[in-house]
């Protein structure tokens, strides 16, 4: 038998208490909230000759809410003969109370339990010394829950997190990214509603002193992008200490955005509600939570609030070692805009601020060599404003000419950006004495020298292609002066701007196309495969994009037909650009 079922239980153990007052206006349903349905499972025993031998009896549970269950396939020996014994094992210790209980007849009651508690005496006397002596002796937790725990998949993600978790914050930034569906299965489905609030009674029994017990939330919703289903929000409670009395309690549900600000708002389509009997490291044999009364509000619907876009295609359109030009696009009828800026890394509200009336904006009496940070956001009213957008750039370095010693190879200076686009960057630069070529080398900002590309252009400026879009690039560039002498490295930082696919409208016929009296595509719909057809032009450059943006082919044509094959099936949109304007085509891959 595998020990997994600690390594769940100290996960769900590291959190404390966070309550919140509001006043939501409906619930949501969750199973069996009072407790008042309860269920029976099956026993299981294995026979010994015609000898019945009895694992553990039968069993009771809520109705509606899962416990963890083990595989057990252990030999063990009796009266000299091996016995299999083969059944998921419940782990769980519960009972249904009705004496004093403060909503409807039933209550639930949950104990923490040894494995010897659960497992008649006899199998146990017989097995304890086949099964892993640390699981005879742990002391678990019950569990129950909404959804079903995967133990196994659960397991090897609790060696990274496990020791991470000290707030609700680390548990749901631990988890972000990660696919929830693989871990815990089903769960509340919330329809729409946005979850507030958990309350209920509770009362609690340690078994000698300090233990408490806990509920955790879980809140997820499917990301159609990654295709995982993702956590965005949760809340908990671990201040279930001893009382005699039923007493009330209020678990706030918080979204990941506002315990991490760095993350989105999402709204969960689902909810996990954890319940266990022991909720530190050091559960007690006996501790026992009393709950009863369990209620899920939900929020009341927000009013939605004007809005103010944001500016996008925020880029470096030219910098010197004092001077840079900072320009964006955007959307709507903003009233001006708003900037701020300084030494990379400096924090919002400490740098030098600046308005714009126009999507234009220049800085200057910058510091030569140095790395800016820029932050631009539209301004539509005294209150209302869009989302800030951030861009970087380097000052170029303001280097005197140096006379070359002899035997000595002069350095590049005024190492400078000529032209950037989204996919290509044309570089330049001044030297000295008798240069016979250059040796330039670059990458992925950050990349280490002989990790990159090298060329060796013949003139003072190069022409650099086929990079990626919206990335900062790090270039160096140096003197040759023959017999192996060279001069020192000049450095410089780039970034290519964002290639924004063009929005087009839907249609009903599922194919529109813009200039076709240019352009001709056929047969479309086409079987993975078309012939793009222009009238006395070549376009310099055709992409093809998915309908969510997504560029998956560019190619410089040759001539003014070309053969397209297509990625497989879908909608795709075909952009050509020509000397008089871009033309675009929507195509069907069947």
């Amino acid at each position: 038998m595998k020990h997994y079922s600690f390594l769940f239980i100290a996960w769900c153990l590291l959190f404390s208490t966070t309550m919140k007052a509001q006043t939501p206006d409906s619930t949501i349903a969750i199973p069996n909230p009072s407790f008042e349905q309860w269920s029976t499972g099956s026993g299981y025993s294995v026979t010994v000759l015609i000898f019945p031998l009895t694992v553990y009896s039968s069993y009771t549970y809520p109705t509606g809410w899962n416990y963890p269950t083990y595989p057990v396939n252990e030999s063990i020996t009796y009266s000299g003969m091996n016995v299999n014994v083969n059944t998921n094992l419940p782990l769980l210790k519960v009972s249904n109370e009705t004496s004093g209980v403060p909503h409807g007849s039933h209550a639930l009651k949950l104990q923490s339990f040894m494995l010897s508690d659960i497992i008649s005496s006899t199998v146990y006397n017989l097995a304890s010394s086949e099964l892993d002596p640390a699981l005879t002796t742990t002391v678990f937790p019950t569990v129950l829950s909404t959804g079903v725990v995967d133990i196994d998949q659960l397991m090897p993600l609790m060696y990274d997190i496990t020791g991470n978790l000290g707030s609700l914050t680390q548990m749901l930034t631990a988890f972000s990214g990660t696919d929830i569906n693989t871990i815990i299965d089903g769960g509340i489905a919330l329809n729409g509603a946005v979850p507030d609030r958990l309350t209920g009674y509770y009362k609690y029994t340690s078994a000698v002193s300090g233990d408490n017990g806990g509920i955790l939330m879980i809140g997820s919703k499917y990301n159609t992008t990654t295709h995982k289903r993702e956590v965005v929000g949760g809340g908990y409670t671990t201040a279930m200490t001893d009382t005699n009395a039923y007493t009330p309690f209020e678990i706030t549900y918080s979204p990941l955005s506002e315990v991490n600000p760095s993350y989105p708002y999402i709204e969960a389509d689902s909810l996990i509600i954890f319940l266990f009997s022991s909720a530190n490291t050091s559960p007690q044999q006996g501790s026992a939570l009393y709950l009863d009364g369990l209620q899920l509000w939900a929020q009341q619907p927000a009013i939605p609030a004007d809005t103010c876009s944001a500016i996008f295609n925020l880029a470096v359109n030219s910098v010197d070692t004092m001077h840079a030009t900072i320009g964006w696009t955007y959307e709507g009828t903003p009233d001006h805009f708003e900037a701020e800026y300084g030494i990379q890394g400096f924090t919002q509200g400490n740098g030098t601020s600046a308005n714009a009336a126009s999507n234009s904006l220049s800085l200057s009496s910058l510091q030569p060599d140095t790395y800016y940070d820029v932050y631009v956001r539209s301004v539509c009213s005294s209150t209302l404003t869009g989302e800030w957008s951030m861009v970087s750039f380097h000052t170029d370095t303001l280097v005197p000419p140096a006379i070359p010693e002899p035997d000595t190879c002069s350095a590049v200076f005024n190492l400078h950006v000529i032209d950037v686009d989204t996919m290509s960057a044309t570089i330049g630069w001044s030297f000295e004495g008798d240069v016979l070529d250059f040796e330039a080398e670059y990458g992925i900002q950050g990349f280490t020298q002989g990790n990159g590309t090298t060329i060796h252009p013949s003139e003072s400026f190069l022409h650099l292609s086929n990079l990626q879009p919206d990335t900062y690039y790090d270039l160096y560039v140096r003197c040759g002066c023959g017999n192996d002498l060279w001069g020192e490295w000049a450095k410089i930082t780039f970034h290519t701007d964002t290639l924004v696919p063009p929005v087009i409208p839907d249609d009903s016929t599922g194919i529109q196309s813009f200039n076709t009296d240019k352009m001709l595509v056929y047969p479309n719909p086409a079987q993975g495969r078309c012939t793009v057809q222009f009238k006395h032009e070549t376009p310099s450059v055709a992409r093809l994009f998915t309908m969510e943006g997504v560029l998956v082919k560019e190619l410089t044509p040759t001539g003014e037909s070309f053969e397209l094959t297509l990625p497989g099936s879908g909608i795709f949109l075909l952009v050509c650009e020509l000397r008089e304007g871009t033309v675009i085509q929507r195509i069907i891959s069947q």
